[in-house]
């Protein structure tokens, strides 16, 4: 090798050394490993520095040259021997040996003894000599030299090897040792240069490139540690399992688990160590589905699919019952498996205790909280039955006395007026009972759509004829357009979408002052399937809103000024009520308006057509007058005003009837007289002694030919959906609110069937 190529190795591998040297107190984490590697590292930087000088001054004659040369070379191979005991107390050190004073004291020895023997040689001559011409020479004692120099390296890595077949089932320690392996093949082909090439010290030069590359590893194996310590504030232990050989091994725990096997530096069987661990400290209500988490099969399978997979339980050790969470993920993200199969995985345990208890905590909150808001609503429900009743019982009687006596046609002109007067109170006292009753229903959720085929065009046509009616009385000017045609029949539910046509018509009317103009567009859009849209326009000459107002329009109780509840009235839920309807229905409700140009709203409701086969022609409007006449009915009634009532308003209609005060006098009325004896039953639900669904229950079940076919009306002060279901499941035909619209009770005997 020529001297410049020399010099410049050995300048820098120097100044690779130096820079390592200075940074490797953080780069290797044990304290003693720190001072011995960086020892070794100081020991070749000094014979690196000495072989450039013997480079620089071999064969140059100059004053002192000789003995300059005498002192490089006894300190460069006394040296040597030395760095060479320091790099075997690295080894021991590496290998997990526990280095006392006096075994420090035994290895560094050898290199003690031949630095003062090479230091000798610069008198006697034993090992080395330098010529007169400055030119190193070996000495007959050479032998020994060499010996002391590699006797180290060979002593060391013959103990490598026997550390390799003593301990090749425990993978940590082989895998330092594969380390120390790697890194000994550097020094040593140096030291078969060396041999070989007399004049070319290459061990050192070798050796400074092997620190080299124990640094790089070292610093790699640092940031994994780091990672490792970092994932360990929230793993109480981590460990690298191989599900294909069934070996486990402990990477990092900060407490002991159950068993020694399963302490930091541990190898053992994966299933073996689990199941242990399961048994003797999972309770027994998780521990079958523990054992089944960690079967390799199961691991396998959850995550062919997924990264990670956990499994939270409650351990009991020592009668201290903690929560604990296991997970495992697979080494190798899953788009890099080539057999698309997990073979080794990570597992960590983590404390999740206090986090588990909280969440618990907390879902208990939540569930008393969903319990008493089930309560409340409950408690809601049964108060506004409660109130409906009430004030419904007293509103029957109002409206049906006026009524009464609307009919008397010598009343004066003032009576008349008054009369009407209470029945316009009376009936908008119904209406905010209704809307309150309707409203509340949205809100809990408790309104269900019905999916039945009803005419629209009859729908329309009773809708127009109110509207027609309202407009008249205020001399407004209605007009209705159909825009395209429009099927006479479709699938929904009629009672609510006759709510929100009616709702919005109304609101219109009421904003409305004469002479304006109320209009009413219906428009239908096909879709496949039998499906369709309705388009609903009602558009007004009002007074109009202020477009700020608009997104506030379907809150309840809300009206843009508060001086208009006093000049048109309403309790500002008209809207709500249709906006949550539309909602329930998967439709759509748009607004457009501005102060003193009126309001338009439009309406998009999906419906089902009914198949053009079953399409039934419109009713012709104007259809023959129902009659009652002859009719015979028994009422069941508790109170007896409004049971006077209802019955001289059958009387008006030349309908006949009995009165029965509770449900039990019901069936024993109707059980006692003879089959046709009743046409129909008019059964209130509240009643004392027995109510009105068990009383429509009984009469049902007697054996009677009638029982089965009498018709059986309930009339209830409840509105509710539930009250409603109740009357059909016990039996009734249909149901009717108070206080009772006659024009509907006259339909209904009229028309009703019977039973099947």
């Amino acid at each position: 090798m020529a001297p410049a190529i020399h010099i410049e190795l050995d300048a820098l591998c120097l100044l690779l050394l130096c820079t390592i040297a200075y940074q490797s107190h953080r780069s290797v984490n044990q304290q003693r490993d720190r001072i011995l590697f960086r020892t070794t590292a100081y020991g070749i930087i000094a014979l690196l520095f000495l072989d450039i000088l013997w480079v620089l001054i071999e064969g140059r004659v100059f004053p002192g040259a000789v003995e300059m040369n005498l002192v490089i070379n006894a300190l460069y191979l006394g040296g040597g021997v030395v760095i060479g005991c320091l790099w075997y107390l690295y080894v021991l050190e590496t290998l997990g040996y526990r280095l006392t004073r006096a075994l420090h004291g035994v290895v560094m020895l050898p290199g003690l003894v031949f630095m003062l023997l090479n230091l000798a040689s610069i008198w006697t001559g034993w090992f080395f000599t330098v010529t007169p011409e400055n030119v190193y020479i070996h000495s007959d004692l050479y032998w020994l030299q060499m010996i002391g120099a590699y006797g180290m390296i060979v002593i060391s890595f013959t103990h490598i090897i026997v550390q390799l077949i003593l301990h090749r089932n425990n993978n940590l320690m082989r895998r330092d040792i594969h380390k120390l392996l790697k890194f000994y093949l550097v020094p040593i082909i140096g030291s078969i240069v060396s041999l070989f090439q007399t004049g070319m010290p290459g061990t050192w030069t070798c050796g400074a490139i092997s620190i080299v590359l124990i640094y790089l590893d070292d610093q790699n194996r640092e940031v994994l540690q780091g990672m490792i310590t970092a994932m360990a504030a929230d793993y109480r232990s981590i460990y690298y399992a191989d599900l294909d050989k069934d070996e486990s091994r402990c990477v990092r725990a900060t407490t002991k688990l159950y068993a020694d096997k399963m302490w930091e530096g541990k190898t053992f069987p994966f299933r073996e160590g689990f199941t242990e661990y399961a048994e003797h400290c999972v309770s027994e209500a998780d521990r079958e589905a523990f054992l089944e988490f960690i079967k390799p099969e199961n691991i396998r399978a959850s995550l062919e699919n997924e990264a990670m997979v956990s499994f939270r339980y409650l351990t009991d050790k020592g009668g201290v019952e903690q929560y604990e969470m296991l997970r495992f993920a697979g080494v190798r993200l899953i788009e890099d498996r080539d057999d698309h199969t997990v073979h080794a995985i990570g597992a960590g345990f983590s404390d999740v205790d206090r986090e588990t208890r909280e969440s618990m905590a907390q879902n208990r909150a939540l569930m008393e909280a969903l319990v008493q808001a089930k309560e409340a609503s409950a408690a809601k429900t049964a108060f506004l039955g409660s109130m409906s009743h009430e004030m419904r019982t007293p509103l029957n009687a109002i409206i049906g006395l006026d009524s009464i006596a609307l009919k008397d046609p010598s009343l004066s002109r003032d009576t008349r007026e008054e009369l009407q007067k209470i029945d316009a109170s009376a009936r908008h006292l119904l209406s905010l009972i209704n809307d309150i009753l309707e409203m509340s229903k949205l809100e809990s959720g408790r309104m269900e759509l019905r999916q039945e085929a009803f005419s629209f065009a009859e729908m329309l046509e009773q809708v127009c004829a109110l509207l027609d009616d309202q407009c008249g009385d205020k001399g407004l000017r209605f007009a209705f357009n159909r825009l395209g045609p429009v099927d006479e029949r479709f699938e929904g539910d009629e009672l609510k979408l006759r709510q929100v046509v009616v709702n919005i018509l109304g609101n219109a009317v009421k904003f409305t002052d004469a002479p304006g103009t109320v209009t009413f567009e219906v428009a239908q859009e096909n879709l496949p399937e039998e499906r369709a849209v309705l388009h609903f326009t009602i558009r007004d000459t009002g007074i109009g809103m202020d477009p700020a107002f608009l997104p506030r329009l379907f809150e309840p109780f809300t009206q843009e000024d508060a001086t208009t509840t006093n000049r048109y009235g309403g309790s500002g839920l008209g809207m709500a009520i249709a906006k949550r309807i539309v909602d329930l229905m998967g439709g759509e409700i748009g607004v457009e308006s501005a102060k003193g140009a009126g309001t338009t709203v439009t309406v998009h409701i999906p419906v089902r057509r009914v198949p053009r086969a079953d399409q039934a022609p419109a009713a012709e409007p104007g259809g023959a007058e129902v009659s009652l006449s002859g009719l015979h009915v028994l009422i069941a009634e508790d109170m007896e005003l409004n049971a006077e009532v209802l019955a001289d308003l059958l009387e008006m209609e030349d309908v006949t009837s009995e009165w029965a005060e509770n449900g039990q006098q019901a069936v024993d009325r109707f059980a006692q007289n003879e089959a046709g004896h009743f046409s129909a039953i008019l059964m209130d639900m509240r009643m004392p002694v027995m109510d009105g669904p068990t009383a429509a229950r009984t009469i049902r079940a007697l054996d009677r030919p009638d029982a089965a076919t009498i018709p059986i009306i309930a009339l209830t002060a409840n509105s509710f959906e539930e009250d409603v279901n109740a009357c059909l499941q016990a039996g009734m035909n249909a149901h009717l609110s108070k206080p009772v619209d006659i024009a509907q009770l006259k339909a209904l005997l009229g028309s009703i069937p019977a039973p099947q």
